[in-house]
């Protein structure tokens, strides 16, 4: 059963939707490498190593369709609980794409520990004797990226749902999705210009759309949607969901930095190679005197920086009090998050209680 209070806590929760989705997920990919096949002997690899990749997440993005879901009707029926699944697996799917294509955009070789999909791919056309086997590995990634996508797409085509909420589901998916590629292509400009200072509220701005409605807003609103929340309902979800993922995203530049590999998945200082314009960055840069922000500047973009230039930065974002003001805000959106929780109209106390417990996770996070 999908019902929150059946749940004991939010780790049960995830559990129970991650093996739920997990299962879809294997069997809607299995049945897929069937189908590809008859196209070429590219498929199974493509199936399997985009399997692979999805199952490694935490799912959280998928578990919030069947919360959103769960939360707001008493005793679900077989297909809105059947729906909640799928959709939930859609979203990963989705999201193992976007992962895969950003991996490729930020030139990272390793994602959740383990080399990412385009760096495999890589490895495969240098042994194959490619001459540009870098770039090989980048198209061949591009390629599974997009194989996600539309996978994700064919799942919400075939749920078991009103066909005019599969619809609207559908339309739910492509607007929030079409945001995210927007926004990642201005966090992609910004990075390329050395030169650009974005202001906060821009910065925000890009985590609301980049991250935010799409990690939070869009799958709870998709889970009630499915559940025939009102629209009040679905109105606060999308506010509690805009500022819970820019939390998270605001908790993810910290931890980009001030995090370990191991912890993370991810080489430490990534976003600072890249040349990010993250809030820290901005922060970082209000407070710098001139010789400072000439050595940030030769610091941020640059993908041969140093140990030592990355101490730098730290050094710096903890003597400015940086860090303390990118906690304060984290502490901020943390409040008004609970606020909105503790608000939600048609909320059963048990609701709550998970969304609370997912949003100190999001808090505390440490990966």
């Amino acid at each position: 059963m999908l019902a929150v209070k059946e749940k004991a806590d939010l780790a049960s929760f995830l559990a129970t939707s991650r093996q739920e989705i997990s299962a879809i997920l294997r069997n809607f990919v299995s049945r897929k490498k069937q189908e590809l096949a008859l196209t070429n002997e590219l498929s199974a690899s493509a199936m399997d190593r985009l399997l692979e990749f999805a199952l490694a997440g935490k799912m959280i993005r998928g578990s919030l369709v069947a919360l959103g879901a769960s939360a707001f009707e008493e005793a679900l029926s077989q297909h809105t609980r059947r729906s909640a699944w799928l959709a939930g697996a859609a979203i990963e799917l989705f999201h193992a794409g976007l992962l895969v294509h950003d991996d490729i955009m930020d030139r990272d070789d390793t994602r959740r520990g383990h080399s990412t999909i385009s760096h495999q791919y890589a490895a495969d056309t240098r042994w194959l004797g490619a001459r540009d086997w870098r770039h090989a590995g980048e198209a061949l990634g591009i390629c599974v990226g997009d194989v996600a996508f539309f996978l994700g797409c064919e799942l919400i085509a075939g749920l078991p749902a009103d066909p005019s909420v599969t619809a609207e589901i559908l339309e739910l998916f492509s607007r929030e999705l079409s945001a995210v590629g927007i926004a990642q292509m201005q966090d992609v400009l910004w990075g390329a210009l050395a030169g650009a200072r974005p202001l906060e509220d821009e910065i925000i701005r890009m985590y609301r759309f980049k991250t935010g409605r799409y990690t939070f807003s869009l799958p709870l609103r998709a889970g009630a949607m499915l559940a025939g929340a009102s629209r009040e309902v679905l109105d606060s979800l999308d506010a509690l969901g805009e500022c819970m993922g820019i939390l998270f995203q605001v908790r993810d530049d910290e931890l980009g930095l001030f995090g370990t590999e191991e912890t993370t998945g991810k080489p430490v200082g990534s976003d600072v190679k890249e040349g990010k314009k993250t809030l820290l960055h901005a922060r970082l840069f209000a407070c710098a005197g001139a010789q400072e922000k000439k050595r940030l500047s030769r610091i941020f973009g640059n993908p041969k920086i140093t140990q030592q230039d990355l101490a730098f930065v730290t050094d710096l974002a903890e003597s400015r009090g940086v860090r303390d003001s990118i906690r304060a805000t984290v502490e901020s959106l943390f409040e008004k998050a609970r606020s909105i929780i503790r608000s939600l109209p048609d909320g059963s106390p048990d609701s709550a209680r998970v969304l609370l417990e997912l949003l100190d996770f999001t808090m505390g996070r440490q990966a």
